[in-house]
Formats: structure tokens, sequence, C-alpha cells
């Protein structure tokens, strides 16, 4: 049995409505200013694919339902808070399991 190899774009379609915790750092950032392309770069992506990304992402269907969500000073801080102690939490996972260099 031969296994295909899932082009990136099958795998975004497949993924349009999980929200990773890579689209989740985009909306924190997005939620700051409104710029997309800063969005993207402060939330991890290669300055390279930064204005791309953020333009596709802008336009994701989770990133509009999370800005039609009215979002206050207050409630924007306790999501940096709470993304702050999720990146924590994987460098806790990463070390425990050695995985430093990923």
């Amino acid at each position: 049995m031969r296994i295909r190899q899932v082009g990136f774009s099958s795998r975004l379609k497949a993924h349009r409505k999980v929200l990773t915790l890579e689209t989740l750092k985009f909306i924190v950032e997005y939620l700051k200013d409104g710029d997309a392309r800063h969005a993207a770069l402060r939330s991890g992506v290669p300055e390279n694919y930064a204005s791309r990304q953020g333009a596709w992402l802008k336009k994701h269907a989770i990133v509009l339902a999370a800005m039609d969500a009215e979002v206050d000073e207050r409630e924007q801080l306790r999501l940096q808070k709470a993304i702050a102690e999720i990146d924590r939490q994987m460098e806790v996972c990463k070390e425990i399991l050695n995985l430093q260099d990923f």
C-alpha cells in the first residue's frame, strides 16, 4: 500500500476549523494594533512569509470570529498571560522529552 504525501494547502483546508497555538498567538497580536504583517511577525512567522501569512490569517474563519468578539484591554491582558503560560508549559514539555532543539 502506498501512502500519498499530503500537500501543505490540503492540510490547511483540512484544519480550517481547528484553533492552533500559532493562530491563537496571531489573534492575540492582531488584537493589539490590527496590523496583520506585524502580528504575524510577533507571533513567530518568519519575516519573508509574514505579509503573506498575515493576509491569509486575517481572512481565516477562526480569526474573523475572534475579531467579532468585543475584547477589552483587560481581556487582552488575560489572553497575553495565558499565551505566556502556554509557552512556559511547552518549554517544560520539550525539556521532559529532550526536544529543546525543536
